[in-house]
């Protein structure tokens, strides 16, 4: 006020510069900060603090950009694939001709036909022989986003200190007439070499996070995934400082970390989760709040109601809630209104939020914990009048089946084999292959569930840093991509455990995977315990199978370290070779009618002795308890006669459904591991009465109920 009231009235501008003198107001480079002290004034004379002086210079109402004259020249002779592109190199947009190239793609080619950046800014041009192909804006970070903040896990004080490193790509454009299969992904991964670098040279501050939008429904966001970047949620159309404006659509938030401790440098405390015991909160009465009690549905009451319908299906899993709820119209009613509910907080991840953070804490209380996933066909062929089920395939008389996939993530105790809970569902509606470009990334395949199952695991592995977590998969997640995304992860990650499906070829040796574990030296002869198989009926695409008793399976033991080369794929082949640990089992002698067992797993465990690998086919052989608790969901819970009229419907009562037949599974199976546990853990009194009851009965035939 001092200033403002002297004799010698001071400019805007060297008022702004005097205050920055007095307070010592510096960048991170050492320079004054006369820009950002001369808005914060111009906000005070807005609220009604003073009156500046009138400006030298009026600020025009409308920002205009610097632009050529001229479209942008198209490019030539662009190629089909990335790997072909000649000089791909990204330009740091510094020169008055540069920005005007930079602002004119965006104004005439990108999508929002707007250029203008906030904050502190970065512009790059994506050039190459061919000519320019695009280019990408950073500007400064939303001051608030839900998905970004929760992710990051920072209270309100810790953003504010350190929201200026993260940077926030909200430009990026590869023109429309190019079309070169793997180029955005490309472009995204030779930028989050730089920027950091770049940013810091300008600004003196080093970005630690980058935060990029895409709006779902015109692009898919194949590109970021396939560079790395993690889906964190969805922005709610507001603007960057949180107001919700018109015209602001509702986007995917995708982040990628330039540094490998975030959380630590900024202070974030890792979440503090108590163990608890499988057997724990599993009593008739408690045990539906214990799972689902503390999930957000944005409404108390929906919450309330899940708790009641989990806890009345659960007293009848086989039958129709309506049996369930005793046949009571209000209570049905509710069932109804709250499956068909369309908000995004009742989708399966959303109803297994707090199932899964149980999950977790029961996985902390073990010493090494399975995660095993697995995929399985749900058939709804007899409900024509359900929507948006895919195709799963078709009959000798071209009669096409209809349904659902379900990829499913069962957490396991590596010693113990019980199953401590579902940790993700992932249904979707399949597509016939006819017509799809087999050359396409692993983004946009259906066998990318594996990836972002893995990716899920790694993140849990995090979170329970004492535990050891092996994911484990059958020979569909065979696939040199699921070893390489482990490889490219930082910090601790979840080990894998896979049985091959393919005779790889090997670095350094002409001779392929299986002949090469053939030849290396018997480590020892194990019994390996072989399930019960059930007869499969012959059909005209595959051929029947006797239905055989469990038995034990003499098998001979190898195991090696091998050097896998990539698939001669143009997606992967110039990826770097793979060191993994191969063990290889074969059975000799198989009995009459029985397929001998011949397995190879592939695994990222050290395996330097024979302990190490009967320790891992010990693990491997924990993974039919998946295909257990599938076949409870199945005939337990009847999931496939399920009446509803379409597949996200299907799928939030599948997913109760699916956490009742955890429960099925882990109740029976603490039966035969854990005989001396007391009922009164698991059953309420009246429940522990009617057993003892039906104990002295058996034992007993006089005694009437």
């Amino acid at each position: 006020m001092e200033l403002l009231q002297g004799e010698t009235m001071l400019s805007r501008s060297a008022l702004a510069k005097d205050l920055c003198r007095r307070l010592d107001l510096r960048d991170p480079k050492g320079d004054w900060r006369t820009a950002t002290t001369l808005k914060a004034l111009r906000d005070l004379e807005a609220q009604g603090f003073w009156k500046l002086p009138v400006a030298s210079v009026p600020r025009p109402r409308h920002w205009n950009s610097t632009r050529l004259s001229q479209p942008v020249k198209a490019p030539t002779a662009v190629p089909k694939r990335v790997e072909e592109v000649q000089g791909l190199q990204l330009v740091e947009a510094t020169t008055q001709e540069e920005i005007k190239i930079w602002n004119e793609l965006m104004i005439r080619e990108h999508p929002l036909h707007e250029c203008r950046l906030v904050g502190r800014q970065l512009r790059y041009l994506v050039t190459s022989d061919h000519g320019c192909l695009g280019a990408i804006g950073f500007g400064s970070a939303a001051l608030y986003l839900e998905g970004r903040d929760t992710w990051i896990g920072w209270n309100a004080a810790q953003r504010m200190e350190h929201l200026p490193r993260v940077l926030n790509m909200n430009r990026f454009l590869i023109r429309p007439q190019v079309h070169c299969d793997n180029l955005a992904s490309q472009v995204l991964s030779l930028c989050t070499q730089r920027v950091a670098q770049d940013f810091e040279r300008r600004y003196g501050v080093r970005p630690w996070l980058l935060e990029s939008f895409v709006d779902s429904s015109h692009y898919d966001g194949a590109c970021y995934k396939a560079a790395n970047w993690i889906g964190v949620g969805q922005t709610k159309g507001r603007g960057r400082n949180g107001q919700r404006k018109e015209g602001k659509s509702i986007k995917d938030i995708y982040l990628y970390g330039l540094v490998d401790d975030l959380r630590g440098r900024i202070g974030v405390q890792p979440p503090v989760l108590e163990a608890l015991e499988a057997a724990s909160g599993l009593d008739a009465q408690g045990w539906a709040n214990q799972e689902f009690g503390a999930c957000d549905l944005g409404d108390p009451r929906r919450t309330r109601r899940l708790v009641k319908i989990v806890s009345d299906q659960a007293a009848q899993p086989s039958g129709s809630y309506s049996q369930a709820a005793g046949g009571n119209r209000h209570e049905l009613k509710g069932y109804y209104r709250f499956l068909n509910n369309e908000r995004e907080e009742l989708d399966p991840e959303g109803l297994l939020q707090t199932h899964r953070t149980q999950t977790i804490r029961r996985m902390k209380q073990e010493k090494t914990a399975l995660i095993l996933q697995d995929t399985t066909e749900l058939n709804f062929s007899t409900r024509p009048g359900c929507r948006d089920l895919g195709q799963l395939g078709s009959n000798q008389t071209g009669a096409k089946s209809r349904g659902l996939d379900l990829h499913s993530c069962l957490a396991v105790g590596g010693l113990s084999g019980l199953p401590l809970g579902v940790l993700r569902l992932h249904g979707y509606a399949p597509e016939p292959a006819q017509g799809k470009d087999p050359h396409r990334p692993i983004e946009e395949k259906e066998s990318y569930r594996w990836l972002q199952a893995y990716q899920d695991a790694a993140d849990v592995a995090q979170m329970i840093p004492e535990t050891r977590v092996i994911s484990v998969a059958d020979r569909e997640g065979d696939m040199f991509e699921l070893f390489d995304h482990r490889r490219r992860l930082p910090g601790k990650k979840a080990e894998l455990l896979v049985r091959a499906k393919w005779d790889r070829s090997l670095e350094g040796t002409d001779e392929k995977l299986f002949e090469e574990l053939a030849a290396a030296p018997l480590a020892k002869r194990v019994s390996l315990p072989v399930p019960r198989q059930r007869e499969h009926l012959s059909k005209p695409s595959s051929p029947g199978r006797p239905g055989l008793a469990a038995r034990n399976a003499q098998v001979e033991v190898r195991f090696k370290e091998v050097t896998i080369s990539p698939p001669q794929t143009p997606q992967i082949k110039n990826k770097s070779p793979l060191k993994l640990w191969a063990i290889y089992l074969v059975e000799k002698n198989p009995p009459v009618g029985a397929t001998a067992v011949r397995w190879m797993l592939l695994t990222s465990i050290p395996t330097v002795s024979v302990k190490q690998a009967l320790k891992c086919v010990q693990w491997y052989c924990r993974r039919w308890r998946i295909e257990e608790w599938h076949r409870v969901m199945k005939s337990g819970c009847k999931i496939l006669e399920h009446q509803n009229h379409s597949a996200g419907v299907l799928q939030r009562a599948i997913a109760i459904d699916a956490v009742i037949a955890w429960r099925i599974m882990l109740l029976a199976l603490l039966g035969r591991e854990v005989p001396e546990l007391p009922p009164e853990i698991l059953f309420d009194p009246c429940e522990c009465e009617v057993l003892e009851l039906l104990a002295q009965k058996k034992s007993s035939p006089s005694v009437k109920l």
